[in-house]
């Protein structure tokens, strides 16, 4: 049977809100927590609860930890400009952007070793994104024959970047 809940809000209500205003220092949420822990026992289900002030308790601690939760995750600390100085850039060194062109120009350059059904195959799939199934309709084959041509073409390139 659901509780009285305008009797037990005003037998425990006041005790909740400064239990969690002690602990979050703002009076302002603690009685929106306060109302969320009613909210939670009037949306649960029918179900006896043997001791209504610690069932209120526990949700309100449970509320509680997770607005604690949130605050932290949203929380940002002030750092000194000084700091930002030792942060990487988010930008490639020029050794590695040539680096990547090299590496770039040399699979490009496999690609074309292989037959040109192969790297329309690889450049839908591996470039373009294409699913198995949307390069085998786009270029009127099965899907199985996708696979293999992928296959190959791994196969391939992956013996010759190993020297083989």
């Amino acid at each position: 049977m659901q509780p009285d809940l305008s009797l037990v809000f005003s037998t425990h209500g006041s005790e909740l809100r400064r239990y969690l205003q002690r602990r979050l220092g703002d009076g302002h949420m603690a009685g929106d927590l306060v109302q969320d822990a009613f909210l939670n026992v009037i949306e649960r289900p029918e179900t006896p609860i043997n001791d209504i002030r610690a069932y209120l308790y526990s949700i309100a601690r449970n509320l509680l930890l997770n607005h604690l939760k949130q605050e932290a995750r949203r929380r940002t600390d002030v750092v000194a400009p000084e700091a930002f100085a030792d942060i990487a850039a988010d930008q490639p060194t020029p050794e590695d952007v040539v680096d990547s062109r090299l590496q770039l120009e040399r699979i490009h350059a496999l690609v074309q070793e292989l037959p040109l059904r192969t790297q329309q195959i690889f450049a839908l799939n591996r470039v373009e994104g294409l699913s198995h199934a949307k390069v085998a309709a786009c270029l009127g084959i099965s899907e199985s024959s996708v696979q293999k041509h992928l296959a190959m073409a791994i196969a391939h390139m992956t013996c010759r970047l190993r020297g083989r």
